[in-house]
């Protein structure tokens, strides 16, 4: 696989104040129906230390299009409706290009 081809996020969400918790718990969630989204290569939810109501998502996706019809999935479905209603602001999103490292294929 080209690496060009993987397509990366990082994105940043902060919780209702004190909520973080429950925004962590609801996107694991999340994560458990990535793991059979095709060409999801890795979702996973990270804890700011530093920050008790701000929780990180790393995504890699093997190419565009996948990652496109995982963006694309019904909000209910995804689980996301239970996050939308935690957000004390939209996400926000860092695109990166993954070139490699243990972890990815």
């Amino acid at each position: 696989m080209e690496t060009s081809e993987r397509v990366g996020r990082y994105v940043r969400m902060v919780a209702v104040e004190g909520q973080g918790t429950e925004l962590a718990a609801a996107l694991l969630r999340v994560a458990d129906g990535m793991s059979v989204q095709p060409g999801c290569l890795a979702y996973v939810v990270n804890a700011a230390p530093d920050e008790p109501d701000t929780v990180w998502v790393t995504e890699v996706w093997s190419d565009p299009a996948a990652s496109e019809a995982a963006l694309n999935r019904d909000i209910g479905e995804a689980g996301l409706g239970a996050v939308l209603e935690l957000l004390a602001a939209p996400p926000e999103y860092i695109e990166v290009t993954p070139l490699g490292g243990p972890g990815l294929p």
